[in-house]
């Protein structure tokens, strides 16, 4: 399949060599133009380099066009915009080759499959196992699945995975916490611990204990007869066993049973989000399998760390930190970092190519100590790629909601799907670079016409498939697309999709390298804008005559086809069929 970007590139590389340019000193970038009737795809080339150059750009852009050598069936026309833009219009004949490999199966979608099953880690929730997963994750859930799907569509080998930081002090507060509330239900005066979890949620889970004892222990172990959950077991006894065993013991079977419990829960959220996981890693694994002493060895066997204040330290400085870093305090414990250290380190060591990790905007300052201890073990340098994920501000009656003070209500990735559903809140949360600030407008997201950008996007789906549907009823054949029938298309509004179908390898290659999952949404909404507005104009397609209704119900095909896809990739449901409300 003819790749046009890759050959206007190589024509644009060829026509700039006279200037003594060559491949290696410029990244030719094409785009979409912003003005339909500017072309179908644009290069600034002449413009990066009119200063380079010393010349003015759109004398430049005019001097490279005249230089490239095309292949006219293919390119229709080159134009000098603007400043010095170089516009490409692609022939129709072209387009029509380009819409009806979409759907080979050796086609464009295959040709775009370069990444060689490279095996990428793509780690987009790190969760405490103390609470119900929160709107951040949601978020992050949004992008890291995307993500992964991309990098398959594009022939890389992606691995989700799930970091549940299940071992330190948190844990154990948890278990004061659930044995605190257990007691205190038994008629027991029990002082409750220190910053102790005091959500609803651990005093219905206390409240099950005591009623359902062996039951609740149960079934919170049935969540964990399959795949990744395997390696936990069920505390030994009842809770009433619990309560009798020494403290420390005794916090640590609550502890267990609340973790199990608790990760029940944010695994079935993570399910009805449309979330999959290959890995759930536990950090308990770390400290069981010794790996967080073994790679501070290692540590130490390259001079990467040294001992000040009885502490040990990793010297974080030399790889661009702004001081140096404790990896175990004075009393011998390992901190956090270490642990992380010792986490992606397993990474690497378990045969993963490249790492991705989505990090809140609070871990700007990790970045480089974290890439730096992975160098200072002997990781390539650029293995370990973190994308920053911005807060999400929650607007309702133009209002932003201070979530503290709204008891919960919107605060879980639960209650946001109660409240707006799965597939508009992955959508809304994708209209927004992931390292840009998102303002998630409540009364948008509840809105049920297509004024909700995720259902303008499922209307034009199900438009498609009534319009097909009603021509089968019809008794209209209208099988596979072809050349020939295509050939047909007319209007220019019909041509508008056209071109904007054509695009999705591109898109999908750009959001994938770019890390940008969100182009998606905006493609998708620009196909469902562009249908409806060839749906609205060529009035009547069923009546049409022949040929010509049949090139619109084959545009209308890859339509769908188009959406689907996309669909797929973000993760949204498209229907056959909806009621459209005002």
């Amino acid at each position: 399949m003819v790749i046009i970007e890759d050959i206007l590139r190589r024509a644009l590389l060829a026509a700039v060599e006279r200037f003594g340019v060559f491949e290696e000193d410029v990244e030719i970038e094409l785009e979409k133009p912003r003005e339909a009737g500017h072309g179908d795809l644009s290069s600034n080339l002449a413009l990066m380099l009119g200063g380079r150059l010393k010349r003015k750009p759109r004398e430049l852009a005019g001097e490279i066009a005249a230089a490239l050598e095309l292949p006219r069936d293919i390119i229709e026309s080159v134009e000098i915009a603007g400043p010095g833009f170089i516009n490409f219009r692609i022939s129709r004949s072209h387009q029509i080759e380009r819409l009806l490999s979409l759907a080979d199966p050796h086609g464009a979608l295959e040709a775009i499959r370069t990444g060689g099953g490279k095996r990428i880690n793509v780690e987009f929730i790190s969760a405490n196992p103390t609470g119900p997963l929160n709107v951040v994750s949601a978020r992050a859930g949004a992008f890291g699945m995307t993500l992964t799907r991309l990098l398959d569509a594009i022939g890389f080998d992606a691995h989700a995975e799930y970091y549940v930081n299940d071992a330190g002090r948190q844990i154990k507060l948890l278990g004061r916490s659930l044995r605190a509330h257990y007691l205190q239900l038994l008629g027991e005066k029990v002082e409750f611990p220190e910053n102790g979890y005091k959500g609803r949620y651990l005093e219905i889970m206390a409240a099950e204990l005591l009623a359902q004892d062996s039951k609740a222990i149960r079934d919170a172990g049935a969540a964990f007869d399959d795949e990744s959950f395997q390696r936990i077991e069920l505390p030994c006894g009842d809770a009433k066993d619990w309560k009798d065993l020494p403290e420390e013991e005794s916090v640590g079977c609550f502890a267990k049973y609340a973790l199990m419990k608790i990760l029940g829960w944010q695994r079935e959220t993570c399910r009805r989000f449309g979330l999959r996981f290959e890995t759930w890693y536990f950090e308990s694994e770390l400290h069981e399998t010794r790996r967080i002493e073994r790679a501070l060895e290692k540590l130490r066997k390259q001079g990467a760390v040294y001992e000040a204040e009885d502490a040990v330290w990793f010297r974080s400085t030399d790889f661009g930190d702004e001081k140096d870093r404790v990896l175990v305090r004075a009393d011998g414990m390992p901190t956090y970092f270490l642990a992380d250290i010792a986490y992606h380190y397993h990474k690497f060591q378990r045969g993963f190519e490249h790492a991705i990790d989505f990090w809140g905007p609070d871990h700007h300052g990790y970045i480089p100590r974290m890439q730096g201890a992975m160098q200072a073990l002997g990781v390539p340098e650029g293995w370990l790629e973190i994308q920053i994920l911005q807060q999400v501000t929650f607007i309702e009656d133009g209002r932003v909601l201070d979530m503290s003070k709204r008891k919960g209500q919107f605060v879980t990735m639960d209650a946001l799907m109660d409240e707006v559903g799965a597939d508009v809140a992955k959508f809304l949360f994708l209209m927004r670079k992931p390292n840009s600030h998102l303002d998630f407008d409540l009364d948008l997201a509840r809105q049920q016409s297509d004024v909700n950008p995720v259902l303008k996007v499922k209307y034009a789906h199900a438009r498609a498939c009534s319009l097909l549907r009603i021509a089968a009823e019809r008794g209209i054949e209208v099988g596979d697309p072809t050349p020939g029938s295509l050939a047909h298309l007319e209007d220019e509004s019909a041509w508008a999709v056209v071109r904007e179908l054509v695009r999705l390898p591109q898109v999908i290659v750009s959001a994938a390298a770019s890390r940008e999952p969100h182009r998606l949404a905006g493609y998708a909404l620009e196909i469902a804008t562009l249908f409806n507005q060839f749906y609205n104009q060529v009035k009547r397609i069923l009546d049409q005559e022949p040929e010509r209704r049949l090139a619109l119900l084959h545009l209308t095909v890859m339509t769908r086809f188009v959406l689907r896809k996309v669909g797929e990739l973000i993760g949204v449901d498209m229907p056959e069929a909806m009621e459209k409300r005002d």
